[in-house]
C-alpha cells in the first residue's frame, strides 16, 4: 500500500504539513498522514492524523516517525514542501530500490571520516523507501547516529540528521536511489532542472508563481534561486527556532573501518 506521510512537532508545522498535504492530494489519491505532536479538527479527505508524544527534538521526532509509516511504500515530505504533480514515478523506484532521496544543495561536510569524499549528504525532506529489513535496519541506525551526532560539538546540530544519513546510507545493504532535483526542488539554492518540477521545498510566500516560473519551458535550464525583493514572490519566514537539548547517547552504529563515530 502507497501513502505519504509528514513529521510535524509544533502547531505552526503541522498547518504547513497540512497545506502540503493538500497540494498533494490534488494529484495523488492516495492516503495521507500527518504524524502530529497536537490534537488537529482539519477534516480533510484523504487526510489523517496520527499524534504522538515529542522526544523535544523535532529531528529526532521525524526520524522515529519515518520509521512508524504504517505503508509498504512511502514518500516522507518535509513540511515546508509543495507538490506540483502525480508522484507515481517516485512510487515506481520501490520496484527496484529500496530507498531513494536527492543530494543537497548546500552540501557542508561533517567531520565524519572513514567513506569516500565522493559520498555527498543527502537532504532528508524527501525520502522514498519501502518496508523491507535493510530499510528498517536503516532507519533504527539513523536515529542512534543522530544522537551522537546532535550531541557532538564537532557537528553543525541543524545538519545532524542529514549528516548522520549519510553515515547510515554508507554502511546499509539497502539499494539506494538518488532523485534528480525536480522530486526535491530546493528553491534556497541554485538549481538545474530538465523535467517539470514536482516537488518544491522551502518556505515560499506564492509556490504557484515558482511553479510557473520553474516550469515555464521543458528541458535543460539554470536558475540562479527563486527572485526575491519588492513586489516579487520569494521565501516566506520559517517558524521560530525550537531550542536544543541534550539526549542520552544509545548503542552507535558499528564503526566503519576500525574508525568510530
Amino acid at each position: 500500500m502507497r501513502g505519504i506521510i509528514y513529521s510535524a512537532t509544533g502547531a505552526q508545522y503541522v498547518r504547513e504539513a497540512v497545506t502540503s498535504a493538500t497540494s498533494s492530494l490534488r494529484f495523488n489519491q492516495i492516503p495521507h498522514l500527518i504524524f502530529c505532536d497536537v490534537p488537529l479538527d482539519a477534516q480533510i479527505a484523504g487526510l489523517e492524523y496520527c499524534q504522538f508524544s515529542s522526544c523535544g527534538n523535532p529531528f529526532l521526532d521525524k526520524i522515529n516517525n519515518i520509521r512508524r509509516s504504517p505503508f509498504t511504500e512511502t514518500i516522507f515530505l518535509d513540511t515546508d514542501t509543495y507538490v506540483l504533480g502525480n508522484l507515481d514515478e517516485v512510487f515506481d523506484l520501490l520496484k527496484r530500490f529500496d530507498l531513494a532521496a536527492a543530494h543537497t544543495p548546500g552540501y557542508t561536510k561533517g567531520p565524519d571520516f572513514g567513506q569516500s569524499e565522493a559520498f555527498y549528504d543527502f537532504n532528508t525532506g524527501v525520502i522514498a523507501y519501502r518496508t523491507s529489513g535493510n530499510v528498517l535496519a536503516l532507519l533504527d541506525n539513523w536515529g542512534k547516529a543522530f544522537l551522537y551526532f546532535a550531541n557532538s560539538s564537532d557537528f553543525r546540530q541543524w545538519l545532524a540528521d542529514q549528516h548522520a544519513f549519510r553515515r547510515v546510507i554508507w554502511e546499509s545493504d539497502a539499494a539506494f536511489y538518488v532523485l534528480p532535483p525536480e522530486y526535491n526542488c530546493r528553491i534556497q539554492f541554485h538549481m538545474r532542472l530538465v523535467g517539470a518540477a514536482k516537488i518544491l521545498h522551502g518556505r515560499s510566500l506564492d509556490y504557484e508563481a515558482n511553479a510557473k516560473l520553474l516550469n515555464a519551458e521543458r528541458g535543460p535550464r539554470v536558475f540562479a534561486r527563486v527572485p526575491t525583493g519588492p513586489g516579487l514572490y520569494g521565501f516566506a519566514p520559517g517558524p521560530p527556532t525550537m531550542a536544543w537539548q541534550p539526549y542520552e547517547i544509545g548503542e552507535l552504529i558499528p564503526p566503519l573501518g576500525g574508525e568510530s563515530l
